[in-house]
């Protein structure tokens, strides 16, 4: 475990010093009070006549079906098809597979989750500066909701390390992302059976916990996360173990 821990802080210091961490972290802490000053300001809608539990919706939404999804895309197929190509994906000090792959994925999952919260805490705030409308009681409740996003989110995560470690090209790698990523997310509009088979479906996962709650809904959900998230995992796992030094 102290194998793991050290390394993922080692993951988390490469992928922290590139340009484009550091703008997905930027724009994940700008974004959100720039976005509703800009409105706000140019009067594109009648700014007040939207509840603000909305805007913050359509926020959160807008990074766990764009950004964030793109932000793992670019980081999984760096650290894993990237290394590859580079020949610096194996390591020489001495770490097990399981324990280099382990810190490799919470490396990209810590950062998803940083960002995740550095949205709230910009929506928390331009919502009492912008919006003027912010209710104490009801922060932790939306920080449940954002952290609750966080779970699908992970499960995209290790779907994206998969795919890396299946193509060995990095552009082909995250072009494959991208467009598998586009497919899953319109083609239930023409295949609508196929909704809730498809993991990004349930990008949007925290409606379910808001208002009236069904139990089923969610147990079934939360059983096709850990479902699919063990699927991917495990596949991504083989696939790394069967990479040759």
């Amino acid at each position: 475990m102290n194998t793991t821990l050290a390394n993922w802080k080692n993951e988390l210091e490469k992928l922290l010093a590139k340009k484009v961490t550091k703008l997905f972290l930027t724009m994940a802490i700008v974004f959100p009070s720039l976005f509703k000053l800009i409105v706000s300001r140019l009067f594109i809608t009648n700014w007040m006549d939207l509840p603000a539990e909305n805007i913050n919706f359509t926020l959160l939404d807008l990074f766990i079906t764009v950004f964030l999804p793109l932000f793992i895309f670019i980081e999984a197929t760096d650290l894993f098809t990237g290394e590859e190509e580079r020949g610096t994906l194996l390591p020489v000090r001495p770490i097990s597979r399981i324990e280099l792959f382990l810190s490799k994925t919470m490396a990209i999952g810590f950062l998803t989750l940083i960002q995740l919260l550095s949205v709230w805490v910009s929506v928390i705030i331009s919502s009492g500066l912008i919006d003027k409308s912010l209710e104490i009681t009801k922060i932790f409740a939306s920080l449940g909701v954002f952290l609750l996003s966080w779970v699908p989110l992970m499960v995209i995560t290790v779907m994206a390390v998969m795919i890396a470690l299946i193509i060995r090209s990095s552009i082909l790698a995250i072009s494959s992302m991208i467009v598998l990523y586009l497919f899953m997310i319109f083609i239930p509009y023409i295949t609508p059976n196929l909704l809730y088979v498809l993991p990004v479906s349930y990008l949007d996962w925290y409606m379910q916990w808001l208002g009236n709650m069904s139990i089923r809904s969610i147990f079934q959900s939360v059983t096709y996360l850990c479902s699919a998230f063990t699927l991917f995992f495990t596949l991504g796992y083989y696939m790394f173990s069967k990479k040759e030094a």
